[in-house]
């Protein structure tokens, strides 16, 4: 069990069992939109040898899979869990730091890390400036941060996820995502972008999205029912079916490869201070850095 810092008095204990984190592991692993963000955000980050990383995530088996593949060389990774049950759900996959707090503040010191790793965060807080703020805070002089957003798009997989009602209603949702320009905005007072990757096209994205109706829960959720180790082996059973469904959806999205990402992978390097900047615009309202942000995003890999 992993060693857990932080105040958790706040919410009710949860049930967490070895069955439930290996059930939500298997799903991970047959879940080829989290494997691909998996690949991407491991490729970005590159060598960690001997450094301290700290990763944060909504999904707990991305966590336990960056630690596994991140954990030579003498990395030192740390966890933040927002809720209770997330840490709970870590500490049972032996992830042996984790730290609770409450966006966007950070329970760290400054410049106590060489690299992190933020996955589905920002469409979470209310001010994701400050949340960037914070994380500038924490990291070491000219050091890197990986971060994955959703792409703010007005989609048919959009469309049938709202009505669907497919949401974590323990994650109350601030924005569905973020334009490049407006990823831009949030990232250029303390931060410059290096490489952008881009992934997720419209039909894995449909795909995963009947699995997670087909399975009545989102696996990577920390609602009542997706700790529910039977609704868990459902979703397996599931996501097992849907093998030849995912494979369809690969091809097609190779075949239909001009069709835009619905996710952006990005590695910035840390500025060594926080400064707001004013820069200049073209003609048609972009400044110079939104275009290059827009043109790295357009032209990444899918």
């Amino acid at each position: 069990m992993g060693h857990i810092s932080g105040d958790m008095s706040d919410e009710p204990q949860s049930a967490i069992t070895a069955e439930i984190v290996q059930l939500r592991m298997k799903i991970f692993l047959r879940s080829p939109l989290r494997r691909k963000l998996l690949a991407r955000t491991m490729r970005l980050l590159d060598k960690v040898n001997g450094q301290e990383v700290l990763e944060m995530s909504a999904d707990d088996a991305l966590s336990v899979a960056l630690q596994n593949a991140g954990g030579g060389g003498g990395a030192v990774w740390s966890s933040l869990a927002v809720s209770e049950t997330q840490a709970e759900l870590l500490a049972e996959a032996g992830i042996p730091r984790i730290h609770l707090g409450v966006l966007p503040q950070l329970p760290f010191e400054e410049g106590a890390f060489d690299a992190i790793v933020a996955s589905d965060v920002l469409e979470y807080v209310e001010k994701p400036a400050e949340m960037m703020a914070e994380l500038h805070r924490t990291m070491r002089s000219r050091t890197r941060l990986i971060l994955h957003v959703r792409r703010k798009r007005r989609t048919l997989v959009e469309l049938f996820r709202r009505l669907s009602g497919l949401t974590d209603p323990t994650r109350p949702q601030m924005r569905p995502g973020f334009t490049p320009t407006e990823l831009f905005d949030v990232l250029k007072d303390g931060f410059d972008v290096q490489e952008t990757s881009g992934y997720g096209r419209f039909f894995t994205e449909f795909a995963n999205l009947l699995a997670e109706l087909f399975a009545g829960v989102i696996p990577s959720a920390c609602e009542p029912a997706a700790l529910d180790p039977r609704r868990l082996k459902r979703a397996a059973a599931v996501y097992a079916a849907f093998t030849p469904v995912f494979w369809l959806a690969e091809i097609l999205d190779a075949l239909f490869f001009f069709l835009p990402d619905h996710h952006m992978v990005l590695r910035a390097k840390r500025r060594m201070m926080w400064v707001p900047r004013v820069t200049p615009r073209l003609r048609d309202g972009r400044s110079i850095a939104e275009a290059a942000l827009g043109s790295k995003i357009g032209t990444a890999a899918g």
